[in-house]
């Protein structure tokens, strides 16, 4: 089972997608793959202050929760960061082998130790610590055109929001959603396919 997902490093549901992923692998042998998603184009270049979301407190107990059973760190934000060079350099960076370190990185970087992934000295951090010369993947990295191919594309497949999972047939499941939903998707399709 091939599956595309569409994601961005400053949405928290994403990063909370960094387990299904890891578990549609282990659990059911899935190939997942990561499309950039910019969701946020109109936060400035140098960042800015999060805004006040409001969330039912039972769907902000139930991430904080999910983000701590995943064991995914989240340090307190005052400010968000424009994602788009995050988004370009990782999509450049997704053939290399130390791309998921890198990936991983990059939400760690932004959701465990607060950092701005919208600075380019940043970028070249986290980069080098996956083991990629920075240098090369910022001069390199994708422009914005494919950035917006990219999202286009999740749009014309039915994905409005992140994460976005395709599943080929025309199936698109939304969000983070729990390790039971997942399941129950991937059976009905086994069960067609069979």
């Amino acid at each position: 089972m091939h599956i595309d997902y569409w994601a961005d490093y400053i949405c928290p549901w994403c990063y909370l997608a960094l387990d299904r992923v890891e578990w549609l692998a282990a659990e059911h042998g899935a190939v997942v793959t990561w499309h950039p998603y910019e969701l946020h184009p109109e936060i400035p270049g140098s960042g800015g202050q999060a805004p006040a979301i409001r969330r039912a407190p039972d769907v902000d107990a139930y991430l904080r929760a999910e983000l701590a059973a995943a064991e995914l760190a989240v340090a307190p934000r005052r400010t968000w960061s424009n994602s788009r060079r995050a988004l370009a350099l990782s999509a450049w960076a997704q053939p290399l082998a130390a791309w998921p370190d890198l990936h991983r990185g990059l939400y760690r970087a932004y959701w465990a130790e607060g950092r701005d992934i919208g600075d380019p000295d940043v970028l070249a951090d986290v980069a080098t610590a996956a083991g990629i010369d920075a240098g090369d993947a910022l001069a390199e990295a994708w422009g914005t055109d494919r950035l917006v191919a990219s999202k286009d594309r999740a749009i014309d497949l039915g994905i409005a929001a992140t994460p976005g999972w395709h599943f080929g047939g025309g199936v698109v499941v939304a969000g983070a959603q729990p390790r039971r939903v997942f399941d129950k998707v991937l059976h009905r399709l086994q069960g067609v396919a069979s």
